[in-house]
């Protein structure tokens, strides 16, 4: 990528008429802001410390409300395809670019029957919603769930029902996705009208297994083990290419699936969810940096309780363990606000505060690379998510601009950086600046991704690069809202509050403004 050229996804979202943003080639703005507070940055180029997995952008659908019917489904309207997808959300998630989506669950996991979602759609039971309410028409399921997938050029993660299900349910789901051959879930894939297997990597062996209030039967970890080893067993067996993510909850949970399950554990997950418990906006922040204590936390136990390399399995598992170190699945995260509307107060209103949050947590995961293999926002569409829909139109929340525009800018492996910089008011010593770098992998660009979280105060951030020499002008992508407050809402469809601006500061310039509450992507060209 031209450091010094616009954000191709500017381009593309502009054209697309999916967003109103502001591109401006601008001098650096210095001087335009008084009062900045200074603050410093000195990455170190040569300190790579982690390659950074793609599948941290990832996304997450549930049969949950509006999540699926009526958000990427919507048959008989207008705004929809020959499959009865939502055309106009279509192209917004295509433009997140996202590399993984999450499916079906989620909590609904726990009552799903992959089977009742196959087959002529006419024939397809209507279940109750056990755990969401409401009826399923399973008019989306396996095959809708594997063309949307590649429609949006996502891979595919699905998660099996170890609760109501059985091991031989989830074994034949990957059968029906990944065989080619003659076996009879194959077959019948095929008379679907699906030839070719999917061939579905990531699979989830149940969610939040631990928690007792739902239909979950496995709040033991123990019992948990046991059952996922069989799962396991079964599943591998079909394909023992697929890699799995294990269920995580509190230390005394991981401790146990760790010591038990790490020979086949690819991944452990862990769920995220953010809120901002008083009036501050700060408060944000604060519960942002309590979830990066959380994957500290699970890092340092698969470091000490899982060994990076297992060893062989047995020859007579007749399939391989896993290859390499277990790794964080963070396979729901974003934003819980107990002022939601809809089912069960998912139906969110995120503000730009939401926006900065964003961008913290994909630096948090950027920072953790080493052990953070794969994050998927919880959700796509309409609950808890960067989309809202209603039957005419479709909108994109503040949320959606970091995390579109971290996806299309940020480097392929971290480096280390040190950062001064004051504190938040109203918090235990919060960085005002949260910051990380990343070069790609030809070591050509370096990207600094900067976020201003004060609600008030501008940053004059001096910037120095060690290790490397910098070519040419630095490139600032900025986002930035009239306020923290300031939001994107169906009620006003026609407005954007949110700014994009492509800014060239020069090659000697010391420092660089970072106005608040502004999230700032610099880029510049890295000499050989």
């Amino acid at each position: 990528m031209n450091p010094s050229s616009p954000a191709p996804l500017a381009i593309r979202l502009m054209k697309s008429g999916l967003a109103l943003l502001i591109v401006s080639a601008l001098p650096s703005s210095h001087g335009e802001t008084p009062n900045a507070k200074p603050a410093s940055v000195t990455v170190h180029v040569d300190q790579v410390t982690a390659e950074i997995s793609p599948l941290i952008y990832g996304q997450f659908i549930e049969h949950l409300g509006r999540a699926i019917y009526g958000g990427i489904y919507e048959p008989g309207s207008p705004l929809s395809d020959k499959h009865g997808f939502r055309k106009d959300v279509l192209e917004k998630v295509q433009a997140l670019r996202t590399p993984l989506m999450r499916y079906p669950g989620g909590t609904v996991t726990k009552i799903y029957h992959w089977k009742d979602g196959i087959g002529p759609k006419e024939n397809r039971p209507v279940r109750r919603n056990l755990i969401w309410g409401g009826e399923d028409t399973n008019h989306v399921g396996t095959d809708e769930f594997m063309t949307y997938s590649q429609l949006i050029g996502a891979a595919p993660f699905i998660t099996v029902n170890m609760s109501t299900g059985t091991a031989e349910e989830a074994s034949e789901w990957v059968e029906y996705c990944n065989a080619d051959g003659n076996s009879y879930f194959a077959a019948l894939r095929r008379k679907h009208g699906h030839p070719e297997p999917y061939r579905v990597k990531y699979w989830g062996l149940g969610n939040e297994e631990a928690a007792k209030e739902d239909a979950g039967v496995l709040q033991n970890p123990a019992d948990y083990v046991q059952k996922a080893w069989f799962f396991a067993k079964l599943m591998k067996l079909q394909d023992p290419s697929i890699e799995l993510i294990m269920v995580g909850d509190d230390e005394h949970w991981n401790k146990t699936i760790l010591e038990s399950l790490h020979p086949i554990a690819d991944y452990i997950s862990l769920h995220l969810y953010a809120s901002t418990p008083n009036a501050a906006p700060s408060s944000l922040f604060t519960s942002v940096a309590n979830m990066e204590e959380r994957i500290k936390k699970t890092a340092a136990q698969i470091k000490a309780l899982t060994p990076a390399d297992p060893g062989p399995l047995s020859r007579w598992y007749r399939f391989p363990g896993r290859k390499g170190p277990v790794k964080i699945a963070i396979d729901e995260w974003g934003f819980w606000e107990p002022s939601g509307t809809g089912a069960y107060g998912l139906e969110q209103t995120y503000t730009w505060n939401h926006a900065l949050g964003v961008a913290s947590f994909l630096n948090a995961f950027q920072r953790h690379a080493d052990v953070v293999g794969m994050a998927t926002w919880a959700q796509t569409v309409n609950m808890l998510a960067p989309i809202m829909t209603d039957e005419q139109r479709s909108i994109c929340q503040a949320i959606y601009y970091p995390l579109a525009l971290y996806r299309e800018l940020s480097g392929t492996r971290h480096v280390a950086a040190d950062v001064t910089c004051g504190t938040l008011p109203d918090t235990e010593q919060l960085p005002v600046l949260d910051v990380a770098s990343s070069i790609d992998d030809a070591g050509r660009t370096l990207t600094l991704a900067l976020v201003n979280r004060s609600e008030t105060e501008h940053l004059d951030v001096a910037l120095t690069v060690a290790g490397a020499k910098t070519s040419g002008a630095w490139t600032a992508h900025t986002l930035t809202a009239p306020s923290v407050r300031a939001a994107n809402t169906l009620q006003e469809p026609d407005k954007n509050v949110v700014e994009y601006r492509t800014t060239s500061i020069a090659s000697d310039t010391p420092s660089y403004r970072v106005p608040a509450h502004t999230i700032a992507i610099l880029q510049v060209a890295l000499a050989k």
